[in-house]
């Protein structure tokens, strides 16, 4: 009925939203998977492009059509049904493949005489793009080495772990810990494309292991945003665009997304929104250089690119900058980096890029003396966070601003907010974040702006609770 109408086109406006806020701008209906107008309407309304294949999975899964003649009247009737959406940016014959010439043929005709002008390739991942994943975890360095591809980049992807809140909902509390077939039903099956016995071999190498399902998912998080935010900031040598696999999980899942089925963002989603910002500093861990990418920005001169080196204890050990002048479509190097005597086995390189006195874009990893070990990550003290929210409802939203301070003398990593009722505690889904999973070092400030629909609070306040790798939880 209508009211199913309303909440499909609600569904479908939060998951293109999401990519928006993500600087994503495009979404790939894959094998044509979406049929909703809803889906188009949203893509229209936020400015996101879609890349429309069609119905033919790849040869080595999906047969080829038995009727070539209803198959190309299929096209013809759903091309003239969304040709007039602006947010149509080409189609795409098969996935990972070609069509049979017949149905090829007939696509190009039906495009020429329905859709003039419309860019059409007949593969998903050959001739002018690329594809075929990978799709299991590796390191920011592999992404930089083997995946900066001079063509568009049409799948990659990894498991992205969800927070404890929602593997709550997704299984019984007896199957959290440890992994077992339950976690394989979704998705984090050991073996597979994704890989999962690769993710938590590479997770306990990486910050050793843990005893306990919360240990472990905090560890996770910060696998799912290196990995995400590498994918593409690799794309800067090149800049022909990447498409991940996935970006919309259709049930409750471990693997290949960047928020999860529920909507809550994991540090996937921001480690994937700060690598695709439009205009962004980064430090490319292949070649040590700090890079500035202009992706989509316009002409940006007069920037400044800074770097400190951050000791665990909060001590800055190296710092460089420089003044450039950014165009658009570039990538710059305006130094490399450098190691001093004295680093902490974990140390962190902080990075921020201003024009005038504006910060435009902020960028911050954590790096080990010992290539990938990060195990003493976990002596770091537990930190309070102080936290003041000012919320305001305006209209059918509620707009929530949070200042994040850290008095200690410890950094604080991870840090995350979490919209929930104000009395019953439960989450707030959808929640459009400024930003998550942030790091404050001693004495730094963060402001957090938060966004939420009226009708999701069910008729309580909202407020807004901090947690974090090392923050001692609490709220406001």
């Amino acid at each position: 009925g209508e009211s199913m109408l309303r909440y499909r086109a609600r569904e479908y406006d939060t998951a293109v939203r999401y990519h928006a806020e993500m600087n994503f701008n495009m979404i790939r209906n894959w094998v044509g998977q979406i049929g909703e107008d809803e889906f188009y309407d949203a893509c229209d309304r936020h400015g996101v492009v879609v890349w429309q294949d069609f119905w033919l999975a790849n040869p080595w899964d999906g047969p080829d059509p038995d009727d070539d003649a209803m198959f190309l009247r299929n096209v013809q009737d759903y091309v003239l049904r969304i040709r007039n959406h602006p947010s149509i940016g080409l189609y795409v014959g098969r996935n990972e493949g070609f069509p049979p010439k017949p149905i090829d043929d007939g696509i190009r005709a039906t495009l020429d005489g329905l859709h003039p002008g419309m860019h059409y390739i007949p593969s998903s991942a050959d001739g002018p793009v690329s594809g075929h994943g990978p799709y299991q975890v590796q390191s920011p360095k592999f992404y930089f080495t083997e995946r900066a591809t001079p063509k568009f980049h049409s799948e990659m992807g990894m498991p992205n772990v969800v927070t404890l809140d929602s593997l709550r909902l997704m299984m019984p509390e007896s199957a959290l810990w440890p992994p077992n077939a339950i976690w394989g039903l979704h998705d984090f099956t050991a073996a597979g494309a994704q890989n999962g016995a690769d993710f938590r071999a590479r997770v306990e190498k990486s910050y050793g292991p843990a005893d306990n399902v919360a240990d472990w998912l905090w560890l996770a998080q910060f696998e799912n945003y290196e990995g995400y935010r590498g994918m593409f900031e690799a794309q800067s040598t090149h800049r022909m665009g990447l498409l991940i696999w996935m970006s919309h999980s259709c049930w409750p899942s471990f693997v290949w997304q960047t928020y999860d089925y529920y909507f809550e963002p994991t540090a996937g989603y921001f480690g994937a929104k700060k690598a695709s910002e439009p205009l962004h500093i980064q430090w490319n861990a292949a070649s040590d250089n700090i890079e500035v990418v202009n992706y989509s920005a316009g002409a940006a001169p007069g920037l400044t690119a800074r770097v400190q080196l951050v000791n665990s204890d909060g001590a800055v050990k190296w710092e460089k900058s420089a003044a450039l002048d950014s165009a658009e479509d570039s990538m710059q190097v305006p130094f490399k980096m450098e190691y001093p005597a004295g680093l902490t086995p974990v140390h962190f390189i902080r990075l921020e890029l201003r024009q005038g006195q504006k910060l435009v874009s902020d960028n911050f990893y954590w790096r080990g003396t010992e290539e990938e070990n990060y195990r003493a990550l976990r002596t770091l003290p537990k930190v309070a966070i102080d936290a003041a929210t000012t919320a305001e409802q305006r209209g059918d939203r509620w707009f929530l601003t949070t200042t994040l301070t850290n008095a200690s003398q410890t950094p604080a990593l991870m840090v995350r907010l979490k919209a929930v009722r104000e009395k019953s505690g439960d989450r707030i889904l959808p929640a459009i974040y400024s930003d998550g999973y942030v790091p404050l070092m001693p004495g730094e400030k963060r402001v957090i702006t938060t966004e939420l629909r009226d009708a999701d609070t069910r008729g309580e306040k909202p407020r807004i609770v901090v947690e974090g790798f090392n923050v001692s939880s609490g709220g406001n």
